[in-house]
């Protein structure tokens, strides 16, 4: 997720993500005693995803977006109990050039002139942002929708609960809610969804 614009230097980004059912709803927030709850209400996001020919960024478990006028890179991410962890830049600047500390990640990874367009994601995001006395959490509700050009390919939803280490307790209490609301705890990236509904051989990488 992150905030547009919010590092150059790179932050460690901890989420848990769940995919949901057709037709699912956040659940009220009111059954979570002690809590505070700020609905930020829809927002759309555009999506364009980055990757070579062969895939050679998905391979090696790493992402590349230019979304709402930022470019983002996600590094390889590792497990901690049901969140991914990973480093995660965002650069806002426009779509005709990559921003050079993120280049300087792909540069290990892929050739960068054989980098363009591979995917296009069309998102409306649902934001709540969850208190405790302690901690703060964000709960987002996704809607994506895969375009090839003028073609809707393919619809799909999901849940996030994004934060800090210090918020471990709270997005712990989160995550069981939208359990038992009908989520299921799932590491499947946007971005490989998308591929796969494109017809892409895409790997089963979590990132």
């Amino acid at each position: 997720m992150g905030t547009p614009g919010a590092s150059q230097g790179g932050v460690e980004e901890r989420e848990v993500k769940l995919a949901v059912p057709d037709g699912w709803q956040l659940p009220s927030l009111t059954q979570l005693d002690g809590m505070t709850a700020t609905d930020r209400g829809d927002e759309r996001l555009q999506a364009v995803y980055w990757d070579t020919d062969d895939l050679g960024l998905a391979r090696a478990g790493v992402g590349l977006r230019h979304r709402n006028g930022t470019w983002g890179f996600k590094g390889t991410s590792r497990r901690e109990g049901d969140a991914l962890v990973r480093e995660e830049v965002e650069v806002v600047a426009g779509i005709d050039k990559i921003p050079p500390v993120i280049r300087e990640r792909l540069a290990t990874l892929v050739e960068i002139p054989a980098l363009h367009p591979v995917a296009e994601l069309d998102t409306m995001r649902h934001t709540i942002d969850v208190r405790d006395a302690r901690s703060q959490v964000e709960l987002v509700h996704d809607r994506v929708t895969v375009i090839d050009g003028n073609r809707v390919v393919a619809r799909f939803a999901e849940a996030e609960v994004e934060f800090a280490v210090t918020a471990q307790q709270l997005a712990d209490r989160l995550v069981q809610m939208l359990v038992d609301g009908g989520a299921v705890v799932d590491t499947i990236p946007k971005y490989v969804r998308a591929l796969r509904a494109l017809g892409h051989d895409a790997p089963g990488v979590v990132m």
